[in-house]
């Protein structure tokens, strides 16, 4: 009778870890899956001298908004430059100059979703606004060499899809890997007479094409 009894108290005793292990895990899962924002950093938009910050808000059924904003600042020594004007030789020496700024916008459907609700394979559209401005110096190689400083801006529209995933490590850490494109239409207002063969910036002032343009690079951030 004794040994029946033990036995009963070990299945119970059994059953109640089981049951209260469960409930553990459920509250935990409720716990991960809860956290639904998120911020990130673009460590692929240093090389563009720009720093971007996007925010991640999960809007329900498989779907996030996401917000980036960057800001783009970036000098460099012109060098010291002799030049004959026609009566004495000139030598001068400044800062080419660039800063900027962008806006972007997207869409995020999570197909094949993680544990966490922003986590697995996603797809989606998005829209990008961005304008970049420019202090290039120089001189006149035609006609009386004088020296010149060179103001102008880009703008760009683009907008297209994305194909990533992205993943959520111990409900704190996120890492957002993504390719794609779409088409950018842009507009620089330098005048004729600059030459861009010769240019200070040459990534940053190389993004006045209009036409397809490819989009890829990876954000890490914490989930909150």
């Amino acid at each position: 009778m004794s040994k029946s009894s033990n036995f009963f108290k070990t299945v119970v005793l059994g059953v109640i870890l089981f049951g209260f292990n469960n409930i553990l895990s459920a509250q935990n899962d409720t716990e991960f899956k809860a956290k639904k924002n998120s911020f990130k950093i673009s460590p692929t938009a240093f090389i563009a001298s720009t720093f971007a910050l996007s925010y991640e808000r999960y809007v329900g059924e498989s779907v996030t908004l996401q917000l980036t904003g960057g800001l783009m600042a970036a000098s460099k020594n012109s060098g010291s430059n002799t030049y004959y004007n026609g009566t004495n030789y000139v030598t001068y020496s400044d800062k080419d100059k660039a800063s900027g700024g962008l806006v972007d916008l997207s869409l995020k459907y999570y197909f094949l979703k993680g544990k966490s609700v922003m986590s697995g394979l996603y797809a989606g559209p998005y829209a990008r606004y961005s304008k970049n401005s420019f202090e290039i110096n120089g001189y006149t190689t035609t006609g009386i060499a004088t020296y010149t400083q060179t103001k102008y801006s880009i703008t760009s529209y683009e907008g297209g899809a994305v194909f990533g995933w992205q993943w959520v490590a111990g409900n704190a850490f996120v890492i957002d890997m993504y390719v794609g494109g779409g088409l950018k239409v842009s507009n620089n207002t330098a005048p004729p007479t600059y030459d861009r063969d010769n240019r200070s910036f040459s990534l940053l002032e190389s993004q006045d094409y209009t036409g397809i343009t490819p989009k890829a690079g990876f954000r890490l951030g914490f989930v909150f």
